[in-house]
């Protein structure tokens, strides 16, 4: 883990930044660092409708019929899934889960992988977040900010530092990501997404579920 540390520091150095903003146009960024991907970690890569179950695909959950609130204990954040969503793939209580609204391509989902205690979060945040603004210049996202978040438990403490970006779906589904180190050093993976022809109409539901984490 030594040697992932040293590698995620070196790369703002080099001017090449930390790219994990860049999740499926890219180098994976779980690669990046030298961590295995596996079929999880491929699968929330690739975002939208390519990295979750098909319509056929048995759900362990019927739709709600009502938002519903959701915990996930191990790294203390919750969300909330709007009314007419299902889960098809994970548990929200662990380190990965997919919902998918109705028979759409919305979906949304996380991932998360630990990182070592010496990890520079805050210079991967600033260098990735950079180079989400270059990305725009580019072409490839439409909106990149800084997003941290405050622990709801003591408004005094930051329990997440991230940013948050819009891509252009120009290779494959449209997505809202928003990405943190959380206290312990967990990168989390955050994203909502959709079809690019889908995405406008379901803008603002995707930008809700994402509005809707907070860490406690």
């Amino acid at each position: 883990m030594k040697r992932l540390a040293m590698i995620a520091l070196a790369l703002p150095i080099l001017g090449a930044g930390v790219a994990l903003c860049q999740l499926g146009s890219s180098v994976p960024a779980l690669a990046q660092f030298g961590l295995p991907t596996g079929n999880i970690g491929s699968s929330i890569l690739s975002g939208g409708t390519s990295a979750s179950p098909s319509a056929d695909s048995d759900a362990t959950e019927a739709s709600s019929t009502v938002p519903m609130i959701y915990q996930n204990t191990d790294r203390k954040f919750r969300f909330t899934i709007p009314a007419g969503w299902v889960k098809v793939q994970g548990d929200p209580n662990s380190d990965s889960v997919v919902f998918r609204k109705g028979m759409t391509s919305s979906h949304f989902q996380f991932h998360y992988t630990g990182m070592s205690p010496d990890f520079p979060a805050e210079a991967s945040v600033k260098a990735s977040l950079n180079s989400a603004k270059q990305d725009i210049k580019l072409g490839k996202n439409i909106e990149a900010k800084r997003r941290d978040d405050k622990c709801e438990s003591n408004p005094k403490a930051l329990c997440a530092r991230g940013w948050e970006l819009i891509d252009s779906g120009n290779s494959g589904p449209q997505r809202i990501i928003w990405q943190v180190y959380d206290k312990n050093n967990t990168y989390i993976n955050l994203m909502a997404s959709a079809e690019k022809e889908e995405f406008n109409a379901a803008r603002v539901e995707l930008q809700s579920i994402i509005n809707s984490i907070k860490f406690q």
